[in-house]
């Protein structure tokens, strides 16, 4: 993602710099304050997306998603989406909020626009990453999510190359992300 080519949303450009460790403080009280006023306009940005929810007219939000979104490249379109869910995911499980509960309702509170509800069901299986197990699986033909090919390209157990030659030629892997049809999404 080449975040400081774009225009300000909650980071600014300096805070993008920062969080991807290509900017250094003065001091350890500016760093703190730095991270205190990402932390406020996080906090504050989450709280207005209930404004949002309730009052952000259908076609500015279609055209964010539809039009926005649909002029970037796909990858970055679906990175950027998952992303944010997984932020969310992220912070319900740092309170005592359920996520499925926390799910179940926004899909409910999106759907009741439209007139209808909707019954949730979430199954979550977890199980731990392991490189070995992975490349293990990857060695056996296995189709492996997007998320375990990024660990697995993430650790040192493989290099890029000794990855790429478990997809067809004209399937890519980068350096910078695995691209999403390689895998099974």
């Amino acid at each position: 993602m080449d975040g400081d080519s774009r225009d300000r949303g909650i980071l600014t450009e300096a805070d993008r710099k920062y969080l991807r460790g290509d900017r250094e403080f003065a001091s350890v009280q500016a760093e703190r304050n730095a991270r205190a006023r990402v932390r406020e306009r996080i906090y504050e940005s989450i709280r207005d997306v209930e404004l949002l929810v309730e009052h952000l007219d259908e076609r500015d939000r279609k055209l964010v998603f539809e039009k926005r979104f649909g002029e970037i490249d796909g990858t970055d379109a679906f990175d950027a989406v998952v992303s944010a869910v997984a932020f969310l995911y992220m912070g319900v499980d740092d309170t005592d909020l359920d996520f499925e509960d926390v799910l179940t309702e926004a899909i409910n509170v999106a759907e009741a626009r439209r007139d209808r509800a909707a019954t949730v069901d979430l199954s979550v299986t977890y199980h731990a990453l392991s490189a070995d197990e992975l490349l293990r699986r990857l060695r056996t033909g296995e189709d492996l999510s997007l998320t375990e090919l990024a660990y697995l390209q993430g650790s040192a157990a493989v290099s890029t190359e000794e990855l790429a030659r478990y997809f067809d030629e004209d399937e890519t892997v980068d350096d910078g992300r695995i691209q999403t049809k390689v895998t099974d999404f």
